[in-house]
C-alpha cells in the first residue's frame, strides 16, 4: 500500500497545452503552466509544415520537433522543470524571423 502511494506521488501527468500552427504565428491555448512534464499538441491549420523547438531560461533548448503537416496533429512532451519564460519557435526556414513565435509561463 506505501509502495503505491509513493509511486503515485512520483508520477505526474503532463499538461496539456494545444498549440494552433499556420503561416508565421503560433496560438497557445494555455499561457501558464505548472513546473513538470508539459505535453505540446500541435496542429497545423496553415498551408504549411510547421515544427516546433523550445528555448527557455539558462540556455534551455528542445530538440526540434519532427514536421506537423497541415490538417494533422503531434504531441510533443517535455519536462520543464526550471519557473521562467519559455519561448516556442518554429526553425523552419524564414519562419520565426516572420513571427512564428509565441510564449508560455512556467511556475
Amino acid at each position: 500500500m506505501i509502495v503505491a502511494a509513493l509511486a503515485a506521488a512520483a508520477f505526474q501527468a503532463a499538461v496539456p497545452v494545444g498549440v494552433g500552427a499556420r503561416e508565421y504565428r503560433f496560438g497557445v491555448y494555455r499561457s501558464t503552466v505548472p513546473a513538470g512534464p508539459v505535453s505540446f499538441n500541435v496542429h497545423d491549420y496553415g498551408e504549411d509544415a510547421h515544427n516546433l523547438m523550445i528555448l527557455g531560461p539558462k540556455g534551455y533548448r528542445s530538440a526540434v520537433s519532427a514536421d506537423v503537416v497541415p490538417g494533422q496533429t503531434l504531441a510533443i512532451t517535455l519536462q520543464l522543470k526550471r519557473p521562467g519564460r519559455y519561448t516556442l519557435i518554429c526553425v523552419k526556414a524564414g519562419h520565426a524571423a516572420r513571427g512564428m513565435k509565441a510564449a508560455i509561463r512556467v511556475r
